[in-house]
């Protein structure tokens, strides 16, 4: 094992140029792909954070109780679809009302028109739209209820654009994957054909099939894992950047992400050395 690691040493620092070439080029690959998936990741809690403020409005009628406000209430926190409820006073709702569209209007009015109301959070999950409908619904002929507002167009606008989004990351994601195999692929080629010499040596001497194997699969393993490194630096440099114009979606590389790039660029390393030796065996043969 000893001398497939010195073999493998020696054949990268006989690439030149070219393994530094292949290094980059895997580094670049690794970036774009891990630079992806942490902008998926961040568009995924952006979505979980816009899904948290799914809200409906259940307007009460004049002169209701507060006994029957609090039935009401438990009533819906018995549900699994809702995950907060805050009462609106006349007096928050008149308050809420200035703050949002300036004064003058409800302080014009002889007595507050705005209703009490429940405000119900929905708790995030799948299909929101059909979650938010199925508490109003079951409010909606309530005796204390004078109306509810469930806000549809919005709901079902962000569940419509979270599952656009959903469709576009995902064929991207398998559109990166493929490129990123592709180049990977190439690199790795061209640090095989950068010891076509050696290869031809090793061939002479008597240098086994699985012997050569292994020098070429472990130097390709060791350049692909040094590219691996490097996307993840080369993330935390950008993310700075990416930041101040982007801040709702991060890039920084995490130690997770930092250490998947590297197995994933010492996997495609390998087998893309594996792949192209086969070529080249093929040639020589």
């Amino acid at each position: 094992m000893n001398l497939v690691l010195r073999e493998a040493l020696q054949g990268i620092r006989r690439t030149g140029i070219a393994g530094v070439i292949s290094v980059v080029t895997i580094g670049a690959s690794l970036l774009v792909l891990g630079f992806f998936w942490q902008v998926i990741e961040s568009g995924t809690a952006l979505a979980n954070r816009l899904r948290a403020r799914v809200e409906i409005d259940i307007y009460l009628k004049d002169g209701v109780s507060s006994q029957r406000i609090l039935a009401l209430r438990r009533r819906l926190e018995a549900r699994p679809e809702v995950g907060g409820i805050v009462y609106m006073d006349q007096e928050a709702a008149a308050k809420e009302f200035r703050s949002r569209f300036g004064l003058g209007t409800v302080d014009a009015l002889s007595s507050n028109p705005l209703p009490a109301s429940l405000r119900v959070r929905i708790s995030p999950g799948e299909n929101m739209p059909r979650r938010a409908r199925a508490v109003a619904r079951s409010v909606a002929s309530h005796s204390a209820v004078e109306g509810v507002n469930v806000g549809e167009v919005w709901v079902d606008s962000l569940e419509h654009f979270i599952e656009v989004i959903t469709r576009i990351g995902l064929a991207l994601g398998c559109l990166l994957c493929f490129a990123c195999a592709f180049a990977v692929s190439h690199a790795t080629k061209l640090m095989v054909l950068a010891q076509r010499d050696a290869l031809e040596i090793m061939r002479l001497v008597g240098a086994t099939n699985t012997t050569v194997w292994m020098i070429f699969g472990v130097g390709g393993a060791l350049q692909g894992s040094v590219g691996g490194f490097l996307a993840p630096l080369m993330m935390a440099y950008i993310s700075p950047w990416w930041a101040v114009r982007v801040p709702d979606l991060t890039v920084t590389p995490t130690i997770e992400l930092a250490f998947g790039l590297v197995v994933l660029g010492t996997v495609l390393g390998a087998i893309g050395s594996w792949a192209s030796l086969n070529h080249m065996l093929r040639e020589i043969a």
